[in-house]
């Protein structure tokens, strides 16, 4: 492990504490190292300082990683549908949090209408990555990567996209939303589609 993935596992066990524990004195210590690993991890991390603010926030339920959902989708011609972030201008697959209430699957295609216009289906997974190999940041998140038919498209401007468009991988040289996939997971995904094969983490 790195030293960015003991800090975060060693705060994910000083949450369990300070969620299950019953002692007033552990859950100081719990606490504690929480305040520690806070100050540490300042010296030591290329976190931003939003990032280590999210990962030290109080937690009042057992620290689990997060779920991200992300469509592949290709064109007649064999490029890859990119979507272009309003807040920072980056591309990235279509796609976002898992949502209660949806399964992985159902999550995805609702990511692809409300990102890109587009209604599909799925066609199987691709890809399951854990963000802990791929792009360390201040929460681990698993990643499942669908691929994905469009059935249509209709897309508009919204609060999450600003441009959607397809592309081809090879000559790809758009600046990506690299926390959300990198151009090593696109290249693998691309694999993963001509060869029919599956990769997870």
């Amino acid at each position: 492990m790195s030293v960015d993935q003991l800090i975060k596992r060693l705060n994910a066990i000083a949450d369990a504490g300070l969620t299950y524990g019953k002692d007033t004195f552990d859950l100081e210590r719990y606490q504690d190292i929480k305040t520690v690993l806070r100050d540490l991890t300042g010296h030591v991390s290329d976190l931003t300082p939003a990032e280590l603010s999210d990962l030290f926030l109080p937690t009042s339920q057992y620290p689990t990683p997060m779920i991200d959902v992300r469509a592949f989708v290709k064109n007649d011609a064999g490029d890859v549908l990119l979507v272009r972030d309003q807040a920072k201008g980056e591309w990235t697959l279509p796609g976002g949090y898992g949502e209660i209430g949806f399964s992985p699957s159902e999550n995805v295609l609702k990511e692809l209408v409300e990102e890109a216009g587009v209604t599909g289906e799925v066609v199987r997974l691709l890809a399951v990555f854990d963000t802990n190999k791929w792009q360390p940041q201040g929460r681990q998140y698993y990643k499942f990567v669908f691929d994905c038919r469009a059935l249509s498209e209709a897309f508009q401007v919204n609060s999450e996209t600003s441009e959607i468009g397809y592309f081809p991988l090879q000559t790809l040289k758009l600046p990506l939303s690299e926390k959300r996939v990198t151009r090593a997971q696109l290249d693998l995904l691309e694999d993963l589609w001509q060869t029919g094969k599956q990769y997870i983490d």
